[in-house]
């Protein structure tokens, strides 16, 4: 792909791509510059050079890693990027939290149990949720061997299922760096959208590498 063109494109992080940055911790180079790109405060232009400077990388080794992404559809080019919201995280939360889920109640907690935002839910269910929450990411832990590399199975996320499989309460591990948070979703999870990508851009913009 050529670095020409009359319309000035952006990189821009993909929901799927959002999610494969912070599905678990374990370091490779495409989390690495999905997550930087993440946490950038302004759109960043695209060209080979600006992509392998972010990514650390010699230039034919960024291409190689850019087209990956590209054709994985972790990353796209576009003339009108997400940018990032200016105001407080926690306004910030407050208008892309609902949109995550078919009933609109949703939970962002972290590895403590405790509740930083949430939506739909009263506040006492919130914050017993969050505070189970985190045992489910310390279940997980304790048992991840048999999960992650025997089982060979992606992620850390669990859920309570109905009779057919659907999901009437969701677990979503979301890692930023060494932080670790939680979306707690109820009925069906629409993370297939830019609000996803909000939610991990303002995560990773406020804690990646505090």
């Amino acid at each position: 792909m050529s670095d020409q063109g009359s319309q000035t494109r952006y990189l821009q992080v993909t929901p799927s791509g959002a999610f494969y940055a912070t599905v678990n911790s374990h370091p490779d180079e495409a989390r690495a510059i999905l997550l930087q790109l993440l946490s950038s405060n302004e759109p960043i232009e695209f060209s080979y050079d600006i992509f392998a400077e972010i990514a650390d990388l010699e230039l034919n080794h960024a291409k190689t890693l850019f087209n990956r992404l590209l054709a994985r559809r972790f990353l796209v080019l576009t003339g009108t990027p997400i940018e990032q919201k200016r105001d407080s995280l926690e306004t910030v939360l407050a208008s892309i939290l609902p949109p995550l889920s078919s009933s609109g109640k949703v939970i962002l907690g972290d590895d403590q149990g405790f509740c930083l935002a949430s939506s739909g839910f009263d506040a006492n269910h919130a914050e017993s949720l969050a505070a189970l929450s985190a045992d489910l990411i310390s279940l997980h832990q304790r048992h991840q061997h048999i999960l992650n590399d025997d089982l060979e199975l992606m992620g850390q996320s669990w859920g309570m299922l109905d009779p057919v499989g659907n999901s009437q309460l969701g677990n979503w591990i979301i890692h930023i760096g060494s932080q670790v948070f939680v979306l707690v979703i109820q009925e069906q999870p629409l993370l297939n959208q830019h609000q996803f990508v909000e939610l991990l851009s303002a995560l990773a913009s406020r804690y990646l590498d505090n």
